[in-house]
């Protein structure tokens, strides 16, 4: 009885050696394993920088040349073309404020691109706001553009002329609303004169299709 009580015993004591014992792992394969995904990590950001790179490259290399266009063009632009323009002349009166003249004057065309301009009457010369445009001053004569960069207002822009003085040319408007006039007597001429004012002065004269 005594040898088969200790044959027992032996059996357990060797199964709870069996069941407690794990398979190590070998340093030699941990180290081969962290070296592995190193190697892995650094040639993912390798890659990236590298299209990164070219990818910056590329977009300086459009800018650069956008911006090399756009100075050659304007370097081979003709001499701005002030136009000159004398209100109080017979000629202004009967060729602009008694003729229609909607679809633009003195050469600039309502719908003209802003490059067409340009190549024509050269870069403009200053800016003048109008009724809420920056209009693009050629000597007395001023445009503005819509978002297409195409002209969208026509404006004679004289220089130092009073209300008082304007008035005495071509009388009082037929209607004023704040700060802008209207000369539209005649209803079946197919134009209207709107003349923009700021305090005692007029600040652009333009010929619209009648109101």
């Amino acid at each position: 009885m005594t040898n088969y009580k200790n044959t027992e015993g032996s059996k357990t004591h060797s199964h709870s050696e069996t069941s407690n014992h794990k398979p190590r792992v070998s340093p030699k394969k941990t180290i081969f394993w962290i070296i592995i995904g190193l190697i892995g990590i650094a040639l993912i950001i390798g890659i990236v920088y590298f299209a990164l790179q070219i990818f910056g490259e590329g977009n300086n290399s459009e800018h650069k040349n956008k911006n090399e266009s756009k100075n050659k063009t304007q370097q081979h632009l003709p001499q701005t073309h002030k136009v000159k323009i004398n209100v109080s002349s017979t000629e202004f009166n009967q060729n602009f404020m008694q003729s229609p003249n909607p679809e633009g004057y003195k050469g600039f065309k309502i719908g003209t691109s802003k490059s067409n301009i340009e190549k024509k009457f050269g870069k403009f010369e200053g800016i003048r706001e109008i009724n809420g445009n920056d209009a693009q001053q050629y000597g007395d004569i001023a445009i503005s553009y819509n978002l297409e960069d195409k002209v969208d207002h026509v404006y004679v822009a004289p220089r130092q002329m009073t209300k008082k003085e304007f008035t005495k040319l071509y009388d009082e408007p037929d209607e004023i609303k704040g700060d802008i006039w209207y000369y539209n007597a005649n209803y079946y001429n197919g134009f209207t004169i709107k003349v923009f004012t700021s305090q005692q002065y007029i600040k652009a004269i333009e010929n619209v299709p009648q109101m």
